[in-house]
């Protein structure tokens, strides 16, 4: 027995340390051929399991016929700092305040941004984001818990603007700090404007083109029409991009600042195309993550980027949705058609993983049938939104989200007094636990999870035992799913 607790408790330590690679439980670099199986439509906070995949996908929204609820965007983060809440938006509706873990509905935000897609969540602070008021260009700082309002600056102001301030077309989040934000003023000038000190910086772009500078996480780089430029507002490095396509702004595997963006085709220097192409700010290095070199199709059509795992401690973790080309059906029965993807940015080591098909295409709903997946704080969820193929196909759009195996394991909770509150005897075990509950919470469902991240067995909790005779020997991680939260506990089973 010694020996199976010693191994137990190395297991735990290996899960907490090993919990920030997105890709446990999955399969890299899979290239085989997974077509899209039909299957009905989850009803309103519940799952499915991925045919072709495996992974979990939950509907978090409730559209009605012909309503739209979706994710703002990919390059947005749906998620706040602590994954507490979320913001998706409805049509017709506006901004909708979610709980970030059970995705139930708290209120109807009291917002008019210039943009709906300029939310931008603090990337530390849980209970606040920022946006730009469309009918006084004042940069806003809002709290979501006492629905209070804060004035920063005044953008007109602050830059001498007498037109119209833009925060940008292919919008990106604040600096990693939330201290940075850049801007154009029409056509005619780009800024940023650095919060903390409260100074504004114009750059020193000839040519607007109606395009607003987009800042790095660090805050030291902005991408502008296939230029990198330094925080003196000057050209840091020229990229080897043809056009600029759909792109999100994250980190590199080494931690670097990175401009991911879709290239369909090549500059005169070659190289660098696909759905997925990195982009090193300081230096202008690139290299394809998801190419036709790789062995992938050839681009797909509609693909949007989404980098936004700050809180991960391996950088380098971007999400992708693919919707595909009509003349190839955008029915999801060919490599990356309709498909959702995770892929970790490290040159010499591409890891790229498919995590589902989210049955999306733009027929009925043009640009609001986009999938738009974004990637939460962790990285070990991807939003996105679908019209669901098949029955349900083209009559609402409502919001899903992909949970990684990993997921389970990254909600660890970390109020012991909660953790400790549940309990689980005896351990080792060989034919049946009994789970003592004191958390004042009822317990939904209880999951096992194997040591490669493939859950066994989920069972809906009627009483305080459950049977583990038929499932074989070995170490297993428990989630227990509470009213508001998960926790994880680890057992052997003894044959």
């Amino acid at each position: 027995m010694r020996s199976c607790i010693a191994f137990l408790l190395t297991f735990s330590f290996t899960i907490f340390t090993y919990s920030q690679d997105l890709g446990y439980g999955l399969v890299a670099n899979d290239l085989t051929n997974r077509p899209m199986q039909d299957i009905t439509k989850p009803g309103y906070l519940q799952t499915i399991t991925d045919p072709s995949f495996g992974t979990t996908i939950r509907r978090i929204t409730n559209a009605a016929n012909g309503e739209i609820i979706k994710p703002m965007y990919s390059t947005i983060q749906a998620w706040n700092a602590d994954e507490t809440y979320m913001i998706v938006y409805q049509v017709g509706k506006g901004h909708l305040l979610l709980n970030g873990t059970t995705y139930q509905f708290i209120k109807t935000l009291d917002v008019k941004p210039d943009d709906i897609e300029q939310l931008f969540w603090d990337f530390n602070n849980p209970k606040y984001f920022y946006y730009l008021e469309a009918t006084s260009d004042d940069f806003i700082k809002y709290n979501v818990d006492t629905n209070s309002k804060e004035i920063l600056v005044n953008l007109d102001t602050a830059s001498g603007c007498n037109g119209n301030i833009r925060l940008g077309n292919d919008v990106q989040m604040m600096s990693w700090d939330s201290d940075i934000i850049s801007f154009r003023c029409d056509n005619s000038g780009a800024f940023y404007y650095k919060i903390s000190t409260g100074i504004t910086t114009s750059f020193n772009i000839t040519t607007i083109n109606y395009l607003a500078p987009m800042p790095t996480p660090s805050g030291n780089y902005f991408y502008h029409d296939k230029i990198s430029y330094n925080l003196a507002g000057n050209i840091q490095t020229t990229l080897n991009e043809l056009k600029g396509e759909h792109s999100c702004m994250g980190k590199l595997a080494n931690g670097n600042d990175a401009y991911f963006a879709v290239a369909f085709d090549p500059t005169s220097q070659g190289g660098c195309t696909g759905d997925i192409v990195a982009h090193d700010m300081a230096s202008g290095e690139c290299f394809s993550i998801i190419s036709e070199s790789q062995g992938y199709n050839y681009t797909q059509s509609g693909t949007h980027i989404s980098a936004l795992a700050h809180k991960n401690t391996q950088p380098g973790w971007v999400a992708a949705s693919l919707v595909g080309y009509k003349d190839g059906g955008q029915n999801g029965q060919t490599l990356l058609d309709q498909e959702l993807v995770i892929a970790k940015a490290d040159k010499n080591d591409i890891k790229v993983y498919r995590i589902g098909h989210h049955r999306a295409d733009e027929d009925q709903f043009d640009y609001w049938g986009e999938p738009h997946a974004v990637l939460s704080p962790t990285g070990t969820r991807v939003l996105f939104g679908s019209d669901w193929s098949g029955s349900d196909d083209g009559k609402s759009i409502d919001c899903y989200v992909v949970e990684l195996p990993i997921y389970n394991s990254a909600l660890a909770v970390s109020d012991n007094i909660l953790e400790n509150s549940i309990n689980i005897y005896p351990n080792p075990v060989k034919d049946q636990i009994t789970i003592n509950n004191d958390s004042g919470q009822k317990i939904k469902n209880v999951s096992f999870f194997n040591m490669k991240g493939q859950k066994i067995k989920t069972q809906n909790l009627t009483n305080s035992t459950i049977d583990v005779s038929t499932i074989s020997g070995g170490i297993y991680l428990l989630t227990i799913q509470l009213e508001n939260t998960i926790i994880n506990k680890k057992i052997v089973i003894e044959k």
